[in-house]
């Protein structure tokens, strides 16, 4: 009997199953009738619906979707990947990939330049945000899946493939050959320094380009240790690391993070599990120069994982100020476990969990909530405490576990209006970026071969410099831009939003023009979070010299808002 897509796949099931019962031994097999009988019932079940659903089902999205929601059962981390899945998730972990050196997305059903990275193939030949790829190869892009592009952007080092791209004030369209190269995936896109004597290092990602792991040697130096040493040499006696937003990575490399930070012999993350081989303590290995630097450390709600065990380590032992937002409480470790009887195919499995070195989970609740409100929860304050057990600090201070990291001082971000709101999401500011260019070669690359200025419609482009500032003209501009693209506004509602909507533009341009490093150091003027941040360092030093003297002046501080306001909450 010929066998079917459908029992193929249902197959690889088994075959996943089979080989997990060889890695994990009793754990799986235990009950092993019971499990064969519930796979009969399994494969049957998908022969009925290949057979007599309504319409003809993809075999294979049938059979992932039901393997997901299995672990679904489980908890929200448990997943599977498929091909394409695994190779990303290999891809950020070893920080780079093999492509041209852009981030895309689907704009109105076009394939959009996001940005160019620095130094990338395509950085080099003057590819920019807000281009158009219309064509890759021969085949028309317009409508493709962002993962079709992807797929057909990246390939093996070396290898050219060509782009045809439309460019807003270009009246013809630019041919590009780009040749792969390996594109790393930096985990410290920026640093600068924000004050004559603060350094800014923002952290968006804990992957083998990070840090160096302890017992690496003295000569090692990744990302990371590159950007310390950087903003010390310009005068830099404190930092402010960024972590918002961060989802978090490898855990050896949060732990080789907070090693830089913490003395040699303290105990960053502890993991304990179903068995005693799931039970570890990493504690710091080596002596570190940046053990005495005042650290201001800013979270948001977003930021997961191993940037809370980094959190977590350092308020346990006063290492260092958390501002911000409670993060998303991420507390549960995956094992990888490639299934090699089902090439490419793998499972992350959750083990353990993390506590942090007091002894409080990180993991939030999870058991009564839906998927979608647990990833995206609609009622959370931004600065819960956590609902579990207290613990303290190694100077006295009482913290919470849970429910995430909740920060010494709580600081929300800035939120848009509504009006705001759906200029965003109508992708207005972007949009409007696209219309303006550096002059005199002074943006992210000059444009090479191909594409160069003089084919622009002079009118179509405004030439700016790094002194580009909001201004009557460019609001007038603005105004006419929304017009033509028949979105909804009134006069009042851009007068009575005049602030942010001037904010949003210089802030978009700039980083259109000139780069993320850049347009983020405008951004900072108004981040309400880095200038609390900024205010906060004098207090990150009497916490490292004196953290008894520090827990004094906390109390001092709750006792007054407690007499000036009754229901006012005073942080830890």
């Amino acid at each position: 009997m010929k066998l079917s897509r459908l029992g193929v796949l249902s197959a690889v099931v088994l075959v996943g199953s089979t080989f997990a019962g060889g890695l994990l031994g009793d754990r799986v097999l235990a009950g092993g009738g019971q499990l064969n009988e519930e796979m009969r019932l399994y494969t049957a079940m998908l022969a009925v619906i290949e057979q007599d659903y309504v319409e003809e089902v993809p075999a294979d999205r049938l059979v992932s979707a039901s393997i997901r929601q299995m672990l679904r059962t489980l908890d929200p981390h448990s997943n599977f990947f498929e091909q394409r899945d695994y190779q990303t998730m290999q891809e950020r972990q070893k920080g780079q990939y093999y492509g041209l050196g852009i981030s895309v997305q689907s704009i109105d059903g076009n394939i959009t330049v996001v940005a160019p990275f620095e130094g990338t193939p395509a950085h080099r030949l003057g590819i920019r945000a807000g281009d158009i790829i219309s064509r890759i190869e021969d085949e028309d892009a317009r409508g493709m899946g962002i993962d079709d592009a992807v797929k057909r952007l990246r390939g093996p080092k070396g290898t050219p493939v060509r782009i045809t791209i439309v460019r807003e004030g270009y009246e013809d369209p630019l041919e590009f050959t780009v040749i792969r190269d390996a594109i790393p995936l930096h985990s410290v896109p920026y640093s600068f320094m924000v004050s004559p004597t603060v350094g800014y290092i923002r952290l968006t990602d804990f992957n083998e380009t990070t840090a160096c792991r302890p017992g690496e040697g003295d000569d090692c130096e990744r990302e990371l240790e590159r950007a310390l040493k950087k903003l010390r040499a310009q005068g830099a006696q404190a930092y402010v690391l960024d972590i918002r937003d961060n989802p978090g990575g490898l855990l050896d490399q949060a732990f080789a993070v907070s090693n830089l930070f913490m003395k040699k012999g303290q105990l960053v993350v502890f993991t304990r599990g179903r068995s005693r081989r799931d039970e570890s303590n990493y504690i710091t290995e080596t002596e570190s120069p940046w053990v005495d630097v005042p650290l201001v450390v800013l979270t948001s709600r977003h930021s997961a994982s191993a940037s809370e065990i980094v959190a977590g380590a350092l308020q346990d032992h006063d290492r260092a100020l958390i501002v911000g937002e409670t993060t998303f409480g991420k507390g549960l470790v995956q094992t990888i476990l490639p299934l090699r009887n089902v090439r490419g195919y793998a499972l992350a499995l959750t083990t353990a969990r993390y506590y942090t070195p007091s002894g409080r989970s990180i993991q939030r609740e999870y058991a009564s909530t839906a998927l979608e409100d647990y990833y995206s929860p609609l009622d959370r304050k931004a600065c819960d405490e956590g609902s579990g057990e207290m613990k303290l600090t190694d100077a006295g201070r009482k913290v919470y576990g849970g429910d995430g990291i909740t920060p010494d001082y709580c600081v929300e971000p800035v939120k848009p209006s509504k009006f705001v709101s759906y200029l965003i999401g109508h992708q207005a500011f972007t949009g409007f970026a696209h219309g303006f260019e550096a002059a005199g070669g002074q943006g992210q690359a000059d444009i090479a071969g191909t594409g160069t200025r003089s084919q622009a419609d002079s009118e179509a482009l405004t030439l700016i410099g790094r002194d580009f500032e909001v201004n009557d003209e460019i609001r007038a501009s603005f105004l006419s831009y929304l017009e033509s693209r028949k979105l909804r506004f009134t006069p009042e509602q851009l007068e009575e939003n005049r602030q942010m909507v001037d904010r949003l533009i210089e802030e978009e341009v700039v980083r259109q023009v000139f780069g993320e490093g850049e347009a983020r150091q405008r951004s900072i003027e108004w981040d309400p979070q880095v200038q609390r941040a900024l205010e906060l360092v004098p207090r990150a030093k009497l916490l490292l010299g004196d953290p008894d003297g520090f827990v004094a002046e906390r109390e001092r501080e709750r006792r007054l808002a407690d007499a000036s306001d009754p229901e006012a909450v005073a942080r830890p």
